[in-house]
């Protein structure tokens, strides 16, 4: 007789080795697995984001992003000084260039209070020049706590830590289908061209980009399916890199999960800019050409994806986002709205990551992490930006639902 999984987490990035490391605390006697696709943990999103670690003034006061972002921007800088990983508190600095915008700064203020975000303060155009003195705009919101972190490593770290605690992780191994049984669930895991299966009493879909399919699967979340935008990211000469300090952003646009083009002082002392926030043609294509076919045309039959598609402010803004990603000039100039200093020469071509963006069947953008139950298992949608920042204690969270489980 096959031995069961008392629990099984499907995905290796950040929220998925999280829970995984929860869970190990909390019943220490299970027999935990984590299944992942690839070869290694953070191999897509959680390896390829800013690294940022937000402060948690952008979320909506009551949601599931704003508890646990401002909690785990607290807990971050532990664990991360505990595991060898860098991390740096550098400050955010989101700067207005009207007054309108300067009324999205009170709004972020008042968010930030309401979320509880230490030394949060709304600066005039004296302050922000002794925070960022290249940085524009006649207002700014200051958040000290700010910082930025080797994302990917701590991911990788916290899948060693787990592995080190006694759980089977299991690379190459994709979930292509489940089914519920009496004793929990079934799972059909592809690996090398061959499918074995898994058996366990509870499941934690952290599937990230392909978290909607592994749902469907248990026929959960149909109302939802997730839709890709690629991030693309340039860096900056290195004799750049010393015009921003910390991290500077536009005030976004509250009628979208994006933050906008803006600047990151990364952990090596590099500077980056970026990311915008293109539709991608496939959950994993990481370059404007690189087309997954069978994904495209998913997408484009989905009811809501149509829907999206009929709205015309989105078509502005998907507009906007290929001219700027298909020209360096357009990128350059975006980004100059925010800080002096730099022209087009001085970008050098970046990484891109991709945004697991979930959208309903009405065609509106989930603002929200998302997190629906069905009998013993638990599916995360929409875990985006600031997935990484929440995820220790997310997956604390999710842990102790898994936990009640018979």
């Amino acid at each position: 007789m096959s031995t069961i999984f008392d629990a099984v987490v499907v995905g290796a990035g950040a929220v998925g080795v999280s829970t995984a490391r929860a869970l190990r605390t909390l019943k220490p006697g299970w027999r935990l697995g984590v299944l992942e696709k690839e070869p290694f943990a953070a191999r897509h999103t959680s390896g390829r984001n800013s690294g940022v670690v937000h402060a948690g003034f952008n979320q909506k006061p009551g949601t599931l992003k704003a508890k646990f972002c401002v909690e785990g921007n607290r807990v971050l800088e532990g664990v991360a000084q505990r595991l060898g990983v860098p991390f740096r508190r550098i400050g955010t600095l989101v700067t207005a260039a009207s007054d309108n915008e300067a009324k999205v700064l009170e709004e972020l203020f008042n968010r930030g209070r309401a979320n509880g975000v230490p030394g949060l303060e709304i600066v005039d155009r004296g302050k922000i020049a002794s925070l960022e003195p290249n940085a524009l705009g006649k207002f700014g919101l200051h958040a000290p706590s700010g910082g930025i972190i080797d994302s990917k490593l701590l991911v990788e770290k916290l899948a060693v830590e787990i592995k080190e605690n006694g759980a089977e992780t299991q690379f190459f191994s994709k979930v292509a289908g489940i089914e519920e049984t009496a004793e929990g669930f079934r799972l059909a895991v592809v690996s090398n061209h061959e499918t074995r299966h898994v058996l366990a009493r509870r499941l934690v879909n952290c599937a990230g980009l392909y978290a909607d399919q592994i749902a469907h699967f248990l026929d959960v979340g149909r109302e939802y399916f997730i839709v890709p935008f690629r991030g693309e990211y340039w860096k900056l000469a290195a004799q750049k890199s010393s015009l921003v300090r910390s991290m500077v952003y536009p005030a976004p646009d509250p009628r979208y999960p994006f933050l906008g083009v803006h600047w990151t002082k990364k952990i090596d002392g590099g500077l980056a800019v970026g990311p915008n926030a293109v539709l991608a043609l496939g959950r994993e294509s990481y370059g404007f050409w690189d087309i997954r076919w069978r994904e495209t045309l998913t997408m484009a039959a989905n009811p809501g994806f149509l829907r999206l598609l009929s709205k015309l402010d989105f078509w502005q803004l998907a507009a906007h986002q290929i001219k700027i990603s298909l020209s360096k000039k357009f990128f350059m100039r975006e980004a100059l709205r925010l800080v002096r200093g730099a022209d087009a020469r001085d970008l050098v071509r970046g990484p891109a990551g991709n945004r697991a963006q979930l959208v309903r069947r009405d065609g509106t953008l989930v603002d929200d992490m998302v997190v629906l139950i069905k009998g013993s298992s638990i599916h995360v949608l929409n875990a985006v930006s600031p997935g990484l920042t929440s995820s220790l204690p997310f997956g604390e969270h999710l842990a102790a639902m898994v936990a009640q489980f018979n």
